[in-house]
């Protein structure tokens, strides 16, 4: 059996980001079994058994009302087009399902299987779907651990300016179960919190993760800054915190001479 590897997925999202901000913590490391851990594949398969239900939410959009222009077009390029009701919804299902279509494809091809139509013809699309997603689930395991792309982290990778999203099966997955559920609107909003300034750079962009592997179940606090990337635990924010308070309220009792300069404190 091949030898165990830092598993790719999320789970380790924190561990690749701390090594590339040089910020030297020391993040735990979850191994694979050989190449995913089992948390990334159980993620994996239930995302997909899911998918087929999310479809189907995904293609009453028309029937119950436009999500309105700004969500019904891929670009945000003034156009004199008006996108016709449900373009959203079918523009997402094609891709998701076209996606699932060249997933089982690659599938039946590795695995030497009969051949399969990247897009169903005659054949309802829904049924479809659903036979292509339990074709997935039964080879889920060598998707994620012996695929040539399963080795690739789920990150995308930066080809200049240009963002490649991974090849992943994982990843794949992750993104369309990601974005139909929030076309659907079923992912919640996370509660809107105010943070101290980045210990590091000083910007005010620390934010609690929502990628990140939960540490005590708590999320990460990362630095959006790209340049810097600084993380922190719960615990290491609130001793940061502690200390930012600490310094403040030791410059509040300096005395201050009338003229605006720091005073001596009394012998």
């Amino acid at each position: 059996m091949a030898a165990s590897i830092p598993c790719p997925g999320v789970c380790n999202t924190a561990l690749r980001r701390a090594e590339r901000s040089g910020a030297g913590q020391d993040m735990p490391v979850v191994w694979g079994e050989p190449v995913h851990c089992d948390g990334c594949v159980d993620r994996a398969r239930r995302h997909l058994t899911e998918l087929p239900e999310l479809l189907a939410a995904v293609s009453l959009e028309p029937v119950y009302g436009q999500r309105g222009v700004p969500t019904a077009s891929t670009t945000s390029a003034p156009t004199d087009t008006t996108p016709w009701p449900g373009q959203a919804a079918r523009l997402l299902i094609d891709h998701i399902v076209g996606g699932l279509g060249e997933m089982a494809a690659d599938v039946a091809f590795h695995r030497r299987l009969r051949e399969r139509p990247v897009r169903p013809t005659g054949q309802r699309e829904g049924i479809w779907a659903s036979g292509t997603v339990k074709l997935l689930s039964a080879h889920i395991v060598w998707l994620l651990q012996e695929h040539p792309c399963a080795t690739e982290t789920h990150e995308p990778g930066r080809l200049g300016r240009v963002l490649v999203p991974s090849g992943n099966p994982a990843a794949q997955i992750a993104a369309w179960h990601r974005a139909a559920t929030r076309f659907t609107r079923r992912d919640t909003a996370p509660e809107a919190k105010r943070f101290a300034p980045c210990k590091r750079c000083g910007g005010p962009w620390l934010a609690e993760s929502r990628d990140l592997r939960l540490v005590d179940d708590s999320p990460y606090i990362e630095c959006q800054d790209p340049q810097c990337g600084l993380l922190l635990t719960h615990a290491e924010y609130a001793h940061y915190v502690k200390e930012l308070a600490a310094t403040e309220l030791a410059a509040r009792r300096t005395p201050v001479h009338p003229d605006g300069a720091p005073g001596e404190t009394a012998a």
